[in-house]
């Protein structure tokens, strides 16, 4: 199961990965409603003021009236630019002289600077009197405002929403992987050691079989070979373990180890080793562990290596760190490629085991050379 830190990640990503197109799609909407909430407050100020109007021609007494409305200011004014009546108090209208200014303009809403405005001209006894309805840009700027808050909110919203669901679809995938992985392991567990047994005994009795010494050795290294591949897979199976026997364990001493144990394996191909140049110092690793890495590095460096090459092991130290190389010529038909290092069940181990001691791996081509690069924290020198 991934750990909580990796599931946050994992919400984080799907949240943004989510609020970018539900973002654009509600900032394309918002953009629709606010060219709708203009025209719709256009409307309704032309309709408000054509009903004031057809009132104010049918009233008799229109000082008697009382204006009322929030959005709107509303005045009635003379034929001599006198306010006559006001909806608002006229010392806190700054704009009332510029208002009463207005030019009627029937059957029209007028923008003009901070306004919305309607005016026309209207009966009153015996001369024409002037209404003027105006709506502040502002509050329609507020209610702009409030549906792009809105919009924003609801992508956010949405865009948590549908992570939320994701992660949680995630943990239920997670939890049957886990389960498959689980089952998957035992039966890497039961290969490894039933298939491993009959094929030791087969091993041990290769010399009692009557064939050419030619056909013993290709069933041996055949044998061999996939005993070696049982033990990865079990190397596998329990890799999710964390390393508990760590101890100061003497580079120089485990390649010489494997070298030796190798010599078996190079003669099909003429190839020879060299690791004379490793540094005799020690590292504070757990040693089945790195044996394995050690050991399947050296495998994919035979396996890929050009017949009658040398493969190379060196190493240096450098800031207090121990750093090795494996390098081998490649064959020309070989399909190696470093952008790739998901090839073979070695290197699967080898990036397993080093992610679980702390060793930084690194793959370098030059023409047909490979080379593995390894850097670990140095122990105490030997």
């Amino acid at each position: 199961m991934k750990s909580p830190k990796s599931l946050y990640k994992a919400f984080f990503f799907s949240f943004f990965k989510f609020l970018l197109p539900i973002g654009t799609f509600f900032t394309f909407s918002f953009l629709s409603f606010k060219s709708y909430i203009d025209d719709l407050e256009s409307e309704n100020l032309l309709k408000t003021g054509e009903r004031l109007v057809d009132f104010l021609n049918h009233d008799e007494d229109i000082l008697d009236n009382q204006y009322l409305g929030y959005d709107y200011i509303i005045l009635i004014i003379d034929s001599k630019g006198k306010i006559l009546s006001s909806n608002r108090r006229l010392e806190n209208l700054k704009d009332a002289n510029y208002l009463i200014s207005l030019k009627p303009m029937p059957g029209q809403a007028q923008d003009i600077g901070n306004y919305l405005v309607y005016v026309d001209k209207f009966l009153c006894n015996t001369s024409l009197c002037k209404v003027v309805v105006a709506l502040p840009k502002a509050k329609i700027e507020k209610r702009v405002n409030l549906l792009l808050l809105s919009s924003v909110f609801s992508s956010v919203i949405t865009a948590l929403v549908v992570a939320f669901l994701s992660v949680l679809d995630i943990r239920k995938h997670l939890h049957d992987y886990e389960l498959y992985s689980k089952e998957l392991k035992k039966v890497a567990l039961y290969l490894s050691h039933e298939v491993k047994t009959p094929l030791s005994i087969i091993l041990m009795n290769l010399s009692h079989i009557k064939a050419d010494e030619d056909v013993k050795q290709a069933i041996e290294r055949a044998i061999r070979r996939i005993i070696k591949l049982m033990k990865n897979l079990k190397v596998l199976s329990e890799l999710e373990l964390k390393p508990t026997k760590i101890t100061l364990i003497n580079i120089k001493g485990l390649i010489s180890e494997l070298v030796e144990f190798y010599q078996a394996n190079l003669y099909a191909k003429n190839l020879t080793i060299s690791a004379e140049h490793v540094p005799n110092v020690q590292v504070l690793s757990d040693y089945e562990l790195l044996y394995t890495l050690f050991l399947n590095l050296l495998d994919n460096a035979v396996k890929y290596a050009k017949e009658n090459t040398e493969i190379k092991i060196s190493g240096e130290i450098r800031n207090d760190k121990l750093r090795i190389f494996m390098s081998n010529v490649t064959d020309e038909k070989s399909k190696l490629d470093i952008e790739d290092t998901s090839y073979g069940l070695g290197l699967t181990i080898v990036d397993e085991i080093a992610k679980r001691l702390g060793i930084q791996v690194s793959f370098k081509r030059d023409a047909s050379v490979f080379t593995v690069v390894l850097d670990m924290q140095m122990g105490e020198e030997r």
